[in-house]
């Protein structure tokens, strides 16, 4: 019988998101074993496990989404997750430099570095683009910075600020709360000064063309499964429930690069 995985990549940053994510599944799949759900798990986001035929289910930045899998997966359900200022299927980023720093707003970052987790992430790059360009008003991006250093993953972004190569960061929220609860001296070497516009949150996704099922049962046996789990699983989740935010929403994160 050939292996089939779920992909949990996107924020699980340590053992106990992982844990607590396999724990969510893996419940999900007792209560209703019609779904046929995978026991098996990749913690990654790299594209060939994201596109592989055996990877049921994965967790994918919406802006790779839209702009490069349209046509090949769709979306299945999306978080809702517990941070405060958050309502809803959706997330932001906050815009951070070191403490030691007398910057307090972005506009007082021309002509730094600049430190983005990746060109196709919605939540590390977009976002912070559309901020200096289009909420702001403050010239093109790629100008406005003397540098822009891509520091594949918004940990990687984090510690460039700490370690002082890099000026500003634009770093999910989700991702800044994991890594701070899991090291708090992170939170005290950093200075948050702005926060990103709301968009939907990175969904968990199926092939177009071979889906596993459909969201509606998914999503009701997942918030069953969220509702029973023990309470350090759910402290480490930090997701009050699970909903469906259909492609067309996704669509959005793109009208912000234009």
């Amino acid at each position: 019988m050939k292996r089939e995985f779920i992909g949990i990549g996107m924020y699980s940053v340590n053992f106990e998101l992982e844990k607590a994510w396999q724990e969510l599944f893996l419940l999900a799949g007792e209560l209703n074993p019609e779904l046929a759900l995978p026991v098996h798990f990749l913690n990654t986001v790299d594209k060939k496990n994201i596109l592989s035929n055996e990877t049921r289910i994965s967790h994918i930045c919406g802006l790779p989404l839209v702009s490069h899998y349209k046509k090949k997966l769709i979306p299945l359900f999306t978080p809702h997750f517990d941070l405060d200022g958050l309502e809803g299927p959706n997330y932001f980023s906050y815009f951070m430099v070191s403490q030691s720093s007398q910057i307090n707003s972005v506009d007082e970052t021309k002509g730094l570095v600049a430190s983005v987790n990746s060109h196709d992430s919605h939540s590390g790059a977009n976002v912070f683009r559309s901020e200096i360009e289009f909420r702001r008003e403050l010239g093109l991006f790629n100008n406005f910075y003397k540098k822009i250093v891509i520091t594949g993953s918004h940990k990687n972004s984090i510690q460039s600020i700490i370690d002082h190569e890099t000026d500003i960061a634009c770093v999910d929220a989700m991702s800044f709360f994991y890594l701070s609860r899991a090291n708090p001296k992170i939170a005290n070497q950093l200075k948050i000064i702005g926060r990103s516009m709301i968009s939907p949150a990175p969904p968990f996704v199926t092939h177009k063309d071979h889906p596993l099922c459909s969201s509606s049962c998914l999503i009701e046996v997942l918030n069953t499964a969220l509702n029973l789990l023990d309470q350090r699983s759910k402290d480490n989740l930090k997701i009050k429930r699970f909903s469906f935010v259909p492609l067309a929403k996704y669509d959005s994160i793109i009208n912000q690069q234009d």
